[in-house]
């Protein structure tokens, strides 16, 4: 008796988002991840303008989710480049209402000193692994 063919899938995986300030976004970025306040919200054409201290750049909502004027939140999307400039094609939209932002800059900053000192220390000693 003959087992059924497995139909076979490939799934393709999307790059990480990079965390950036909007002042600091490359060339080389595809997937990037934005803090920062939302306003001017079109709701006829699901996009909004996103200030995060460094620069405000247009996002544009996948999912047709809109913040609210004013309100924090943290966009992860696609650097979209055209005659324009640039814009963001926003995959996923996430309030930040309540979060602590020096935190969260603490953080980040930490990362940035350390983070890659740490993957040179693994990969001497043998680790060879990713962090």
């Amino acid at each position: 008796m003959e087992e059924p063919a497995v139909e076979e899938r490939t799934f393709r995986r999307r790059k990480p988002a990079v965390e950036r300030k909007i002042a600091e976004i490359t060339e080389e970025d595809t997937r990037v991840a934005l803090i920062g306040k939302a306003f001017k919200i079109d709701k006829m054409d699901y996009t909004f303008w996103l200030d995060d201290g460094s620069g405000v750049i247009l996002v544009e909502s996948e999912d047709n989710i809109l913040p609210e004027n004013g309100q924090l939140v943290r966009v992860l999307g696609r650097v979209i480049r055209d005659e324009n400039g640039i814009h963001i094609y926003g995959e996923v939209i996430q309030d930040f209402k309540g979060v602590d932002m020096d935190a969260l800059q603490e953080i980040q900053s930490l990362e940035k000193r350390y983070l890659k000192k740490l993957e040179e220390l693994a990969n001497f000693w043998g680790g060879g692994e990713e962090l």
